[in-house]
């Protein structure tokens, strides 16, 4: 019963994060299939692939999709930001940020333990990343969300990778493949493209390792007594 309620608690606390990103880009004034990103990852080249850029008053968003979450294969997500003024700060909350993620708003979210958190290291900087599953039409699915944690604004991007059906995702693999993260077009920015050159020049780092535990986990022992 307390894991149908907890699950209820979530899908509310999403709804109302979606609500929130909403009100903050409003509608596109323009969607275009033209795309500035692409990835040039051996294991998701093989995937049908689509890609969009939209246009907010806020900025410019690109989404660059391989395969699909329905499917029984794997499949690949990344939506990059890039506002029209970077200098305005950002609170970026990891539950929020996957919570405007549209595709996985229609699945269905399932437990599967304790969340397991990594800290990713890529060229472009590092980037937290989690292990959840989903239940999408009935097919139980395995997958990694990540958000990025540059030291800027200009650019930031999350997403996900989800395994074929009953594979577990590995984050260093993830790590490899956001390494691969290459252009085609311009970056709407000046910012952006800045930010990008600036780290695609890097030699890629490839790693992922657990988040380090920062507080006291073990059981708290009654204070002796005095007597």
């Amino acid at each position: 019963m307390s894991f149908y309620i907890a699950g209820t608690v979530v899908f509310a606390v999403m709804a109302i994060a979606v609500l929130r990103v909403s009100s903050f880009f409003g509608q596109p004034s323009s969607v275009s299939a033209r795309a500035s990103f692409k990835i040039n990852a051996p294991e998701l080249t093989r995937l049908p692939a689509a890609a969009s850029t939209s246009r907010f008053n806020a900025g410019w968003q690109e989404t660059v999709q391989h395969g699909q979450i329905y499917d029984r294969d794997t499949d690949f997500t990344l939506v990059v930001t890039m506002p029209t003024d970077p200098g305005v700060p950002q609170v970026r909350d990891y539950s929020s940020e996957m919570s405007s993620l549209q595709p996985l708003i229609r699945t269905t979210f399932t437990g599967m333990g304790a969340t397991t958190y990594y800290d990713l290291e890529t060229r472009f900087g590092p980037v937290r990343a989690a292990n959840f599953q989903i239940n999408a039409d009935g097919r139980i699915k395995l997958c990694v969300s990540y958000v990025s944690r540059f030291d800027t604004d200009a650019l930031r991007y999350k997403g996900w990778l989800c395994e074929a059906s009953g594979a577990r995702p590995n984050f260093t693999a993830l790590a490899c493949i956001l390494d691969r993260i290459t252009l085609k077009n311009p970056l709407p920015t000046a910012a952006a493209q800045t930010f990008f050159d600036s780290r695609a020049s890097r030699s890629p780092r490839c790693t992922a390792e657990p988040v380090s535990q920062t507080t006291d986990t073990r059981p708290r022992r009654p204070p002796r007594r005095l007597y």
